[in-house]
């Protein structure tokens, strides 16, 4: 009994092992396992850091990813730049990312791109650009209308 035991104990260990090594069903991504900000924010470093952009697809991109930028306009000035990230906001599966490409990586703007992460593989991305706006600022007479006239009586 104790034999027959033994047999069955190592027939499930085989069957569970063989599962897991051919399993159609499983799926290795970089990654897996991780957050999706993690996963934005690898993507990005290969992508826009390194320059590697057609690599950088093929590793986090699924294939049926929806992404609304083309790849002519990946790279401004077609060549590696870091971003200067603002604002990065993650949500569930939903990644923003707001950052700036400063005037020698290219035409300075401003970029909010919106990612969906699922499986460990971006599944969608949208980009929204803006060139950078700069603060008006009140010049001569106008300024000091403008400006609240403060006190410096003091008692």
């Amino acid at each position: 009994m104790r034999i027959l035991s033994i047999i069955v104990g190592a027939v499930f260990v085989f069957y569970i092992g063989h599962g897991l090594h051919s399993n159609p069903r499983w799926t290795w991504s970089p990654g897996e396992g991780e957050v999706p900000r993690d996963v934005v924010a690898m993507y990005m470093d290969l992508a826009y850091k390194q320059g590697k952009v057609d690599e950088a697809a093929k590793t986090f991109f699924s294939p049926k990813t929806k992404d609304n930028v083309s790849g002519a306009n990946i790279l401004p000035g077609g060549k590696a730049f870091e971003p200067a990230i603002l604002q990065v906001i993650a949500e569930g599966f939903n990644v923003a990312v707001h950052y700036k490409v400063k005037p020698e990586a290219g035409a300075a703007a401003e970029y909010v791109e919106i990612y969906n992460v699922k499986g460990g593989r971006i599944t969608s991305r949208e980009r929204i650009v803006a060139a950078p706006s700069t603060p008006a600022t009140p010049s001569g007479s106008a300024a000091a209308e403008a400006a609240p006239a403060q006190s410096t009586n003091r008692q």
